[in-house]
């Protein structure tokens, strides 16, 4: 399957810099799920700087867990949210390039 990997630098309290990996998957439905990417040691991270990058994975080298958390808006509500993360152990970049469709509608 073809996935388009996006990357967001954050900072730890500490200051130090890092990246999360970011991507939405379509069921065979039509609803998506955004989660986040994990990769594992193994196969390594792609480069940030290449990002918003598509690879491709075989669904036998990646799968999803998801993890129900609570947690408090800003009104004072509680709220659930199921956080998903797609763990790969093996990709290869697509020949394909990514295309940026989303100023398409706007003149």
């Amino acid at each position: 399957m073809k996935v388009t990997i996006f990357a967001q630098k954050k900072k730890t309290k500490e200051g130090r810099e890092f990246y999360t990996y970011l991507a939405t998957l379509t069921k065979k439905d039509g609803t998506e799920d955004k989660v986040e990417a994990k990769f594992r040691e193994e196969c390594g991270a792609p480069d940030p700087k290449a990002c918003p990058l598509i690879i491709e994975v075989d669904k036998s080298d990646a799968n999803i867990s998801e993890k129900k958390e609570t947690y408090t808006d800003e009104v004072g509500e509680e709220r659930e949210v199921t956080r998903r993360r797609l763990w790969i152990s093996k990709y290869s970049e697509s020949s394909e390039k990514f295309v940026d469709s989303s100023l398409d509608d706007y003149e």
